[in-house]
């Protein structure tokens, strides 16, 4: 009898619960009321972020949750797998949004993100290249998971959160990315559309673009589209960037042959086609268009090391041929050779002085009605046969040891020509020609004095007219919880001992401590004037040749040359040490520190850039974001031949509304000093300044919204005031203003879920200068002449954005 009252009980208790994984707002009702609003909706969210449950105890991984809420819950809910509910959840998460919508400096990650989020891997078979990938998995929390592997199957979350070392932080991350069986071998299809004319912006920095080249009228068009299962994978790409012809768009495409057993090793891939290589820290070999400042390989600083199909915009350091990687727990082999064409700046006498990024790229520069300075056509100009390998051994788990190798030979000379061929000017009285390696300002420039050169033949290409190669070897550990990693590259043009010792060298050392409220990154780099390695993308605070020449086009032959600073992808030349640390004071209160110093080499200027950061979270719903820089150049010293000053304050505040919605303000203020310069500046009474500042302060305010209507739509804006200098990131899209008398900037934008399988996103941004009269006198189109014109400068831009993935 009472046998059958339990199970008329257990009954009656699965009909009136309902299914958490499809509970509707009524049951979040229900549930606030059995345990708490804020308990329900820490659940809520955490289904929102996670995808659906399949097991009750999971919910213990939310800090409010303990074991007397789990025994009220078992009578409360039931727990059903829901296919199409965790799709159109995957497909709302707000970090699958980021990943569509990244820079470009983060593309290839973010493409191999998202294919392991919509096809997660079996943990049990994922090895060091796969885990390390991850956004937020420190080597310390990789050689966890494969210190489980070691000790017996994963089968669920419980063993992979006790995995012997794995961070609380790490461990969540990696949720997203691994089931705990072996994934069905089903096909997944994913495909891409953009249109867009917002300015290219890659690097934080007010001097990094340059608008001579921006065309709203010509907009971007991206299309990408992958195929893949667990065996094969192939894609398509087309790019044309703002501002390009659809002569130099970038087509690519790739298949590859992944994760087959091979004797006692795994085939990670077998690329044809188009593919990217990376290998230790970047100091030797990294194949990317765009520079990534302070690029640590730590957090969301990650790199996609070894072989990989490529996936990202990069048309200039591409690699087409093929490119292999195989693998075992002890040892890692990659191969690769590549043959494509380059965009260089040709001489006079057919020789070339150097690669060049151009975004966009444009054939015969700014050139009008057919009158151009530039000798030969930019794009496609050079052929380069690149090719080269690494490989790696790791005799402990977490523990690697690696050897790279790459030449790339030419069918030109190298021979940089910079008064014959870069500097100049339109203006015969005020020619760069005068001021290069003269000018205070731009002190820089025996950076480009260092420019490589080579005249050489190779017995592997008979049309090789010159070459550049670079080797050296990487290392890895983790012990307990420090990891030591570290790179060292020379430049050689000869492969004897001799030759190798008086080459350029570049290294890096770092040092990383974990904890679970607290880490800290010690990082050192330095690298010689001479290292001019085109596929070095190791950290650095700057690009190659700031602060030189190349900075100002007016001393430029053409105004195309100074994509070799504005675009170059190439670490400075710098000597330095970097700090950085997170630490969680309180459970609401965490605090980061960046601190770098470091010599840049073509000067010896002295620089410093530390950056304190707080969040605050007084109650649940509330967010207080506070973020202060200081910067210096120079010998911190105002009478330095080129110093400046900078100092930051951003304050951001958000409120967490009903239905996940969120509104966020910010604040804003900077000031920068620099030295007086006499070419722009006189004094009071006609003369050249001597001693005195010249800055002005940069302020922002702005507000954001974001507002879910439903699961499958969502409305966000924002508007900022600014005045002076600024950096801004509104709806996943990063900008940067200047702005002397004040501009207003508004942004909208949609995001919808069709279906289980498409979504889209539209924005719309619109920005206004003040009317401004600094102009005694101005000439109309038509001839006349008009006296203290007005000037505004109105720019509108959208953006388009079609996902599809299956």
């Amino acid at each position: 009898m009472i046998n059958r009252l339990c199970i008329h009980f257990l009954l009656l208790n699965i009909l009136l619960s309902f299914n958490i994984n499809q509970a509707t707002d009524q049951n979040w009702l229900e549930l606030s009321k059995a345990i708490s609003p804020k308990k329900a909706d820490l659940i809520k969210n955490y289904i929102r972020s996670n995808g659906d449950i399949k097991n009750i105890y999971v919910l213990l991984e939310i800090n409010e949750i303990d074991i007397l809420d789990i025994k009220t819950l078992r009578n409360i809910i039931n727990i059903q797998d829901t296919k199409t509910s965790s799709d159109l959840i995957k497909r709302s998460s707000y970090k699958l949004e980021n990943w569509l919508a990244s820079s470009e400096n983060q593309e290839g990650l973010s493409g191999n993100w998202l294919n392991q989020y919509f096809n997660p891997m079996d943990v049990n078979n994922m090895n060091y290249d796969d885990l390390n990938s991850l956004p937020n998995l420190s080597p310390i929390d990789v050689k966890a998971v494969l210190l489980q592997q070691k000790l017996g199957d994963i089968n669920g979350t419980f063993q992979l959160k006790n995995s012997p070392g794995i961070s609380y932080y790490g461990y969540k991350n990696l949720l997203d990315f691994v089931r705990f069986n072996p994934s069905s071998n089903k096909v997944n299809f994913r495909y891409t559309s953009l249109l867009k004319n917002a300015p290219l912006t890659s690097t934080p920095d007010d001097d990094a673009s340059l608008v001579e080249f921006y065309n709203a009228n010509m907009p971007q068009i991206l299309s990408k589209w992958t195929i893949s299962n667990n065996d094969v994978s192939s894609s398509f790409l087309y790019n044309k960037n703002v501002g390009e012809i659809f002569d130099n768009s970038t087509k690519k495409f790739y298949i590859s042959l992944d994760k087959q057993k091979l004797f006692n090793f795994t085939l990670d891939h077998l690329v044809l086609g188009n593919y990217i290589a990376s290998f230790g820290q970047g100091v030797i070999f990294e194949s990317s268009d765009f520079f990534s400042p302070r690029k640590t390989g730590y957090g969301f600083s990650k790199r996609l090391t070894g072989i990989n199909p490529d996936q990202t915009r990069s048309s200039q350091y591409t690699l087409k041929g093929i490119g292999v990687q195989i693998s075992n727990p002890l040892l890692r082999l990659s191969l690769f050779g590549s043959k494509d064409k380059r965009d260089a700046i040709i001489n006079e006498d057919g020789s070339f002085t150097s690669l060049i990024v151009m975004q966009p790229r444009l054939s015969w520069g700014l050139g009008q009605d057919g009158v151009t300075t530039v000798f030969n056509k930019l794009t496609d100009s050079l052929e380069e046969i690149t090719w080269g390998g690494n490989i790696r051994l790791s005799p402990l788990s977490g523990t690697n040891i690696g050897f790279t190798f790459y030449e790339s030979l030419y069918n030109r000379v190298l021979n940089p020509q910079i008064r014959e061929t870069i500097v100049g000017g339109p203006d015969p009285d005020y020619s760069g020609d005068t001021y290069y390696l003269t000018y205070l300002t731009n002190s820089a420039d025996p950076e480009i004095q260092a420019m490589y050169s080579s005249e050489s033949e190779s017995p592997l290409w008979e049309d090789a007219k010159s070459s550049r190669r670079a080797l050296g070897f990487d290392f890895s550990s983790v012990i307990k919880n420090l990891v030591v990693q570290g790179e060292y590259g020379v430049l050689a043009k000869e492969l004897s001992f001799k030759s190798l010792e008086l080459a350029p060298k570049a290294a890096v050392l770092s040092t990383f401590f974990q904890f679970d409220n607290f880490n800290l990154l010690a990082l050192y780099r330095n690298y010689d004037l001479e290292y001019d390695n085109p596929y070095q993308r190791s950290f650095s605070n700057y690009q190659r040749y700031k602060t030189s020449i190349l900075e100002d086009s007016y001393w430029l032959e053409d105004p195309v040359y100074a994509f070799l600073y504005t675009a170059n992808p190439q670490p400075q030349s710098e000597e330095g040490i970097y700090l950085s640390s997170r630490y969680q004071f309180h459970r609401n209160i965490t605090g980061t520190l960046q601190s770098d110093h470091w010599t840049r080499k073509a000067d010896e200027a002295k620089y410093y850039r530390t950056v304190l950061s707080m969040q605050w979270r007084p109650v649940f719903k509330y967010r207080i974001y506070a973020r202060q820089k200081w910067q210096a150049r120079g010998s911190y010293d105002i009478f330095h031949p080129s110093p400046y000053y900078s100092r930051e304050t951003r304050i951001r505040v958000r409120m967490m509304l009903s239905n996940y919605n969120e509104v966020e303000f910010l604040y804003a203020l900077g000031y920068t000093t620099f030295s007086p310069r006499p070419r722009l500046t006189d004094g009071p009474n006609g003369e050249d300044m001597v001693v005195g500042d010249i800055g002005s302060p940069d302020k922002t305010i702005g507000v954001s919204l974001k507002y879910n209507v439903n699961d499958r739509f969502k409305i966000r804006t924002g508007s900022l005031y600014i005045k002076g200098f600024t950096w801004y990131f509104g709806d996943n899209d990063f900008r940067i203003f200047d702005s002397n008398f004040g501009a207003f900037h508004h942004w909208l934008s949609f995001y919808g879920l069709i279906n289980k399988s498409m979504s889209f996103n539209f924005k719309v941004s619109f920005t206004s200068d003040h009317p401004t009269t600094n102009i005694t006198e101005a000439q109309t189109e038509t001839g006349s002449w008009i006296n203290n014109p007005w000037v505004s400068n109105k720019q509108f831009d959208y953006k388009i954005q079609v996902d599809y993935a299956f």
